[in-house]
C-alpha cells in the first residue's frame, strides 16, 4: 500500500463546490433572493462534500481553519488553488453566457471602498461562527449543512444592510462574478480570523483548543492537562489534594 498517494477527490470537490456556489450567486439575482438561494446553494455543497473536502469553498475560511491546525499547509494551498480554479471556470462560464451583466460595485452610488470592507468583515465573522462549528464538530451530520448556510444567510443579510445591497464574504465569489476588489479579499479573511479564533474562545474556553488533542502534553497553561485510561481514552488527570499529615511520637510516660 502507497502511503505517499495523494487523494485528489477533496480538491476536485472544492473545485466543483466553488464553480456551483459562484453560479448560483451570480444567476440568482440581487436583494434576498440571492442572500437565499446563496444559503441554500452552500448547504447543499456540504450535504455533497462535507465528508470529503469539508466543504470551505471560500479561501477565507481555508486560511482560517489552517490557523486553527485544521488542514495542513499542503492541503489548505491547494485547497484555496481549487478554490481559484472553480471561480475561475465560472467567470469564463459566466462572460459567455447570452444576456448576462456583470455588476460593477464601483459604480454604485454612495458606496465607499471602506463601507464594503466593514461590511464584508462583520458579515464573515458571523458566518465564521456556524463554519467553526463545523470545523470544531459542534454539529451533528444531519444538520451541518443547514447550520453552515444560516451562517453565510446571516452573514450576507447583515453586510447587505451595511452597505445596502453588497454582500460576498468569498474571496472565490468576488474573483468569479468578477466584483474583484481589495476590500473583496481581505475583508472576509480578516473576518473569518476574527470570528473563528473569538468562536473558539466562547464554545472551547480557549485560544489554544489543547483540551481537545493535547492528550497530556499539554503546556500551554489555558487548558486541562489529559492522561490516558486503561481502555486508551483520555481524561482529565485527578487533581491530587495534599492532607496534612500528623506525626504523634511515642511519649514514654514515667510514674
Amino acid at each position: 500500500m502507497n502511503t505517499n498517494k495523494i487523494s485528489y477527490n477533496k480538491y476536485v470537490a472544492e473545485i466543483i463546490g466553488t464553480l456551483m456556489l459562484v453560479l448560483v450567486v451570480a444567476l440568482s439575482g440581487a436583494g434576498l433572493s440571492a442572500i437565499i438561494f446563496a444559503g441554500m446553494a452552500l448547504a447543499f455543497a456540504v450535504y455533497l462534500f462535507g465528508d470529503v473536502s469539508g466543504a470551505h469553498v471560500n479561501p477565507a475560511f481555508t486560511i482560517a481553519a489552517f490557523t486553527m491546525k485544521k488542514i495542513k499547509w499542503q492541503d489548505a494551498v491547494l485547497y484555496i488553488c481549487a478554490q481559484l480554479i472553480g471561480a475561475g471556470i465560472a467567470l469564463i462560464v459566466l462572460k459567455n453566457l447570452p444576456g448576462f451583466t456583470f455588476t460593477d460595485i464601483g459604480a454604485i452610488p454612495g458606496l465607499t471602498t471602506l463601507t464594503i470592507f466593514k461590511s464584508e468583515i462583520i458579515g464573515a465573522i458571523i458566518y465564521a461562527f456556524a463554519f467553526s462549528a463545523m470545523v470544531h464538530g459542534k454539529t451533528t451530520k444531519s444538520n451541518v449543512g443547514i447550520v453552515v448556510g444560516m451562517g453565510l444567510f446571516f452573514g450576507l443579510l447583515a453586510a447587505n444592510i451595511v452597505t445596502g445591497g453588497i454582500g460576498i464574504l468569498n474571496p472565490a465569489v468576488s474573483i468569479g462574478t468578477n466584483m474583484l476588489n481589495w476590500a473583496t479579499i481581505i475583508g472576509p479573511i480578516v473576518g473569518a480570523l476574527i470570528g473563528a479564533w473569538l468562536y473558539r474562545f466562547i464554545v472551547l474556553g480557549n485560544f489554544c483548543g489543547c483540551h481537545s488533542s493535547c492528550e497530556g502534553s499539554c503546556t500551554c497553561g489555558f487548558c486541562h492537562k489529559k492522561s490516558k485510561n486503561n481502555a486508551g481514552i483520555s481524561e482529565p488527570e485527578s487533581e491530587i489534594v495534599s492532607e496534612p499529615v500528623i506525626i504523634v511520637e511515642k511519649v514514654e510516660i514515667i510514674n
